[in-house]
């Protein structure tokens, strides 16, 4: 966790967790920079909740990383001002949930959902998961701009965008990516190479 005092909403079930500090009064405190933080060439799996968190205004940039086997959502957004930078990133298999406890996490998550903020996700294999590759939700807050991805053999959607002509829906791009129910994707982090994983 970034910070010594955080609001965690999801009681300690994310692997890696950003956002800015947080008072023991519950109340979010400006903070200057703003949380950021760099992974480059991590490997991440949380066989108790979500991958990634990035909230409250937090930034993160996700770099060659593998995400996989998550039992919720791989990469979660949110918050205004929040940002997200994902690039040459497998986030794959994730959302499948788990029984390792009383509080267990159901079936059902995305590779990213981006429930408010800015994600710009580029060169990137989001395949495989439970139930969207990635969902972009809030019709106003949510900005996603998606370019050369594969996004192949996720669960109900490729991609969930807000609906079409809302502010966020025109704030974002999408061009040149491969979405397709069935097949395999292009993998991209060395990781899973290395893995011998596909």
């Amino acid at each position: 966790m970034f910070s010594l005092c955080v609001t965690d909403i999801w009681n300690g079930n994310a692997a890696v967790q950003i956002q800015p500090f947080v008072g023991l009064d519950y109340q979010q405190r400006m903070v200057l920079p703003t949380p950021s933080v760099v992974l480059d060439h991590v490997e991440i799996t949380s066989a108790s909740g979500r991958g990634i968190v990035n909230i409250d205004g937090g930034h993160v940039s996700i770099l060659s990383c593998y995400i996989h086997e998550c039992a919720a959502t791989g990469i979660y957004v949110g918050g205004p001002g929040s940002r997200a930078v994902i690039e040459s990133t497998d986030v794959v298999r994730n959302g499948n949930g788990n029984t390792q406890n009383r509080r267990g996490i159901s079936r059902g998550h995305s590779g990213i959902y981006l429930e408010q903020g800015h994600a710009h996700v580029k060169d990137c294999n989001v395949s495989l998961n439970s139930l969207t590759g990635i969902s972009a939700v809030s019709a106003n807050y949510s900005v996603l701009n998606l370019e050369e991805s594969d996004l192949v053999s996720n669960g109900t959607f490729q991609i969930e965008m807000p609906r079409a002509g809302s502010r966020a829906h025109r704030q974002s791009f999408i061009q040149n990516n491969n979405f397709s129910t069935t097949g395999l994707p292009r993998l991209r982090s060395a990781l899973v190479f290395a893995k011998g994983t596909n």
